[in-house]
């Protein structure tokens, strides 16, 4: 019989003992409004490491420290270069503003600039002595977008209410952190690669964490790398990478497809000869002084964007990490399926309802019957009858509604169980969830992507992301108990605690055959529950598959 226990305020006020509750109850994080003049700051949150001391902002139960340099400029002569260590101070660095973010044309104007290899680091004061576990937090933003400034995944509550240190780093974006180009490749006979300058940006962050946040109360042999989305791609894709071993202890995979089919390298470089071009940057002899002597908006707008959805315009590109055979030996599928990865402690899961969200991207009026079966064909090609005989549509309100599932399984889901399934069976610790707790001024009636990262944060909903939503009680106890589960993983691996008014989380097990207790995960909602074998009937139907993101100008079953 399986267990439930109800997430309640008593849960809630419990893990908040030591915690300042009006930054709780206040509204959404602003770095404007909720940072105190500096003046009022300098007695305290002083930390000196070996560039330099360095003046946090006091938050009042916490410390903050924003815009830490890890690696230098990469503007310049040092674009589309491996990140270079920082210059050191003398002076003490006045850490008390965001970092811009590096430079993105995803939201129709470029931002930021592009000396922005830069961190934030929320630090309770209760742990600036001790030996705190670490949270390494990758942002969101299909490697074009956001960064380390990012409200919905601001660390200061986190911090305080658990005594994990968060630090979020911004890495390059788009063309200035994923071009792949034959030029770039030879220029470094060292290191002969190209194309994924904003992966070699996350590594150098956590290898200043090793270096550096022992000085911030932090124990750098115990670090949890994290993310959503891209970054929880960027989490998969360092478990792969053999440069990044030993830099984490911990994984979560926040509605991560590191497992899909990623660009190759000669994909990669057929777009960056056609970015090149755009440039005007022709000539073999010059062309990389050429292109790094382009004005960062220009390099921004060479090519058109691709913007994510079901059915994406013709021509344009997406900026991804490839498979160069150097930091992504192979199709991370494979290494994973080899058990050539980073055997650490993992949390895997998804949102329930992760494709709803992008349906509107493409079909603000709906979607019929018809564009549903050559959305089918489109992505699937011969296989598309199989698909469709799995999602008929007649079994869904809507043809929109298959659309949606057939995207949230395929990309998602499907693609969660494949991934826990090869950690676990290199004996690995692996925690599987499903995230599916509604608030209908989000999305009614569904949980799409990226809702949860506020939850697990205890951030208010702002409108940078979703329509406005201020957390109420029920989130915030459910808040609670994910920041309760997050927190302790990060402490030891295992997100269970010895309390009977936490549920325990199942590890994930999948035995030979259909064994008993096989392929549990934990249902995250506001009854916690135990469940076994997440939508097996379709994953089932998918898993001979090697696809690509459904969400991409390439079809999913394309080699």
């Amino acid at each position: 019989m399986q267990r439930e226990i109800p997430v309640t305020l008593r849960a809630w006020s419990r893990l908040l003992k030591s915690a300042v509750l009006l930054t709780l109850l206040g509204a959404a994080w602003s770095y404007g409004s909720r940072l105190v003049p500096p003046a009022a700051a300098q007695s305290a949150c002083f930390v000196t490491t070996a560039s330099g001391d360095i003046q946090g902002r006091d938050l009042g139960a916490s410390c903050g420290f924003f815009a830490v340099p890890y690696a230098a400029s990469p503007a310049m002569n040092n674009r589309w270069k491996a990140p270079q260590p920082p210059a050191s101070w003398t002076t003490p660095l006045q850490a008390m503003t965001p970092p811009p973010s590096c430079p993105s044309i995803a939201s129709g104007t470029p931002m930021g600039l592009e000396d922005c290899l830069k961190l934030n680091i929320w630090v309770s004061k209760a742990s600036l002595t001790g030996a705190a576990p670490v949270l390494v937090w990758l942002h969101t933003g299909s490697f074009v977008a956001s960064s380390a400034n990012f409200a919905s995944h601001n660390g200061q509550h986190l911090a305080e209410e658990t005594g994990t240190i968060v630090v979020a780093p911004n890495y390059r974006l788009g063309p200035l952190g994923f071009l792949a180009h034959a030029a770039l490749v030879s220029e470094n006979a060292l290191h002969p690669s190209s194309g994924n300058y904003g992966l070699m940006d996350q590594r150098a962050a956590l290898a200043w964490v090793r270096d550096n946040i022992a000085q911030f109360g932090g124990d750098p042999g115990n670090v949890t790398l994290a993310g959503t989305s891209a970054g929880a791609d960027s989490v998969g894709l360092h478990m792969i990478s053999p440069a990044s071993a030993g830099l984490f202890q911990h994984a979560i995979v926040e509605s991560g497809t590191p497992t899909l089919r990623w660009p190759d390298h000669s994909e990669g470089l057929s777009q960056g000869e056609a970015f090149a071009t755009a440039l005007g940057c022709t000539t073999p002899a010059t062309v990389l002084a050429c292109m790094r002597s382009k004005a960062v908006d220009v390099v921004l707008r060479a090519l058109p964007q691709g913007t994510q959805q079901p059915t994406e315009p013709a021509g344009r590109v997406f900026w991804l990490p490839v498979v160069d055979g150097i930091e992504i030996p192979d199709q991370p599928r494979v290494l994973f399926e080899t058990g050539a990865f980073h055997h650490v402690p993992t949390i895997v899961g998804t949102n329930r309802d992760e494709g709803w969200g992008f349906i509107p991207r493409s079909f603000s009026a709906g979607v019929n019957a018809s564009q549903y079966q050559a959305w089918l064909e489109t992505e699937f090609g011969d296989d598309a009858a199989t698909i469709q005989s799995t999602y008929p549509v007649d079994a869904f309100p809507s043809a929109a509604e298959a659309m949606s599932r057939v995207l949230s399984d395929a990309q998602f889901v499907c693609e969660a169980r494949r991934l826990s399934r090869l950690i676990e069976r290199t004996g690995t610790r692996t925690y599987a969830y499903s995230y599916e707790y509604e608030i209908d001024v989000l999305s009614a009636d569904h949980v799409i992507h990226g809702v949860e990262s506020n939850i697990v944060f205890g951030n208010d909903y702002t409108p940078n992301q979703f329509p406005s939503h201020p957390l109420d009680a029920a989130d915030r106890a459910l808040h609670a108990t994910l920041a309760g589960y997050w927190s302790r993983f990060a402490a030891s691996g295992n997100p269970n605690i010895d309390d009977d008014l936490v549920i325990h989380w199942p590890a994930f097990k999948h035995p030979v055959g259909r064994g008993r207790g096989a392929d549990k995960y934990l249902v995250l909602d506001t009854v916690i529950a135990e469940r076994l074998r997440q939508r097996e009937a379709q994953c089932n139907v998918l898993e001979p598959f090697f696809l690509r993101s459904l969400l991409g100008p390439v079809p999913a079953a394309a080699p």
